[in-house]
């Protein structure tokens, strides 16, 4: 019998069949580039089966099988054989029971932990009263007034926010809407599992490098009572990241234009153990309602290279007047060492992805540089980061400056 009808008559495929020859768990006689197999083919499968159905793994059978070939036994001696090679597999699984029992009992105790965390009532993220002194209108400055509030803990979680000159901002779910008829709804924001799934292992190494390596050069403890600006929050992987060690009285301001990314990052943080002063707002940037100087801090985690790939100004220029004469910069920066002939770049952008140029459009707003950063280069990314044709590749320039006021 030939080996597609030896595959066909047992009901496997040839892969498998070959799989056991090269393994030498079956041993059919080869005339000239043809397997033939024979009724001890035949035997030795169906007794692969019988093994592998009692728990021994392929290798242990080629054991068993090795013995039962070499040694000429009887059939006092084969059941011995086999009493003995079961005794030892009954204690092997038996063992193995009892550390996949002890493994369970641990993974319940761990969850009884976390419902018990859950079952918690998670705190309302919203807009503090306190940080109505950061707003203003967007279009004159105006300061602006509440109206049709339903707050709770001091925080604003629905609303109405007017100014004199008409311009309206509301406030839903904690969050505040510039135009919330025109924010992006779709829910391109990935959660971790997803994203880490459908995301190149390179890349995703080149994520956490510059993450960590950003969150390395952070003070702390000089965040207090200090004004976080995070430029396009995004998947919220930099704050989730910062989030504990962030002083309770640092107030962070997570700016984006996807709702639908803002809502879920800010139902992960309303379950964690410490509630921090985090301000959503869901706008265009060029429409932030933010009063000028107000931002100690500026997070810019590719918030200015994900508004680059439509925009040829580079956004920090047209944030400019939020930045205190003292802030600070943690910037990191997608680098394009290469631009194909059909980038999804346009031209007119690509300063915006040039390592020199962006370098001299940071230090021109006054930020003088302490440390930077070239990460290794990327050929691809995935489903979420496909920015990139083939044949280009990219890198990520991290950078830290400070204003000298």
């Amino acid at each position: 019998m030939k080996i597609g009808a030896f595959a066909r008559h047992n009901r496997v495929s040839i892969d498998t069949i070959r799989h056991y020859i090269d393994l030498e768990l079956l041993i059919p006689q080869k005339i000239g580039k043809q397997y033939q197999f024979d009724l001890q083919c035949q035997k030795d499968f169906e007794e692969i089966l019988y093994f592998k159905s009692l728990g021994f793994t392929l290798l242990e059978i080629k054991d068993i099988f090795i013995v039962k070939h070499l040694g000429k036994m009887t059939s006092f001696q084969r059941e011995e054989f086999y009493q003995n090679i079961f005794k030892d597999k009954h204690e092997k699984v038996k063992m193995q029971i009892e550390a996949l029992n002890r493994e369970k009992s641990c993974l319940e105790d761990e969850l009884h932990k976390l419902d018990g965390k859950r079952e918690a009532k998670p705190f309302p993220m919203g807009i503090s009263l306190n940080w109505l002194r950061l707003l203003c209108c967007h279009r004159c400055g105006g300061p602006l007034l509440l109206k049709e509030a339903a707050v709770e803990d001091n925080m604003i979680l629905s609303g109405t926010l007017k100014c004199n000159c008409g311009v309206e901002y509301s406030i839903q779910d904690g969050i505040l809407f510039v135009n919330p008829d025109k924010a992006v709804c779709e829910d391109r924001v990935p959660e971790p599992l997803s994203y880490i799934r459908h995301t190149d292992a390179a890349y995703l190494n080149h994520v956490y490098k510059t993450l960590e390596w950003t969150v390395q050069k952070i003070d702390f403890k000089g965040l207090s009572e200090k004004v976080v600006l995070e430029l396009g929050s995004g998947s919220g992987f930099l704050l989730r990241r910062i989030y504990d060690d962030l002083p309770e009285n640092t107030v962070y301001i997570a700016v984006d234009c996807n709702r639908g990314g803002l809502l879920s990052l800010k139902k992960i943080l309303e379950n964690a153990e410490k509630k921090k002063e985090i301000f959503f707002i869901c706008c265009d940037f060029l429409e932030l309602p933010l009063a000028e100087h107000s931002a100690d801090l500026i997070c810019d985690f590719a918030g200015s290279s994900n508004y680059g790939f439509d925009h040829s100004e580079f956004l920090l220029n047209s944030m400019e007047r939020y930045f205190k004469k003292d802030a600070a910069l943690f910037g990191s920066y997608i680098i394009f060492r290469n631009f194909s002939s059909d980038s999804l770049v346009p031209v007119d952008c690509r300063e915006n992805f040039r390592v020199g140029p962006v370098g001299r459009k940071i230090e021109e707003l006054g930020f003088l540089k302490q440390s930077d950063y070239l990460s290794d280069v990327v050929a691809k990314g995935g489903i979420y980061e496909n920015y990139f044709q083939n044949g280009e590749k990219v890198l990520t320039y991290g950078f830290v400056g400070k204003r000298l006021g």
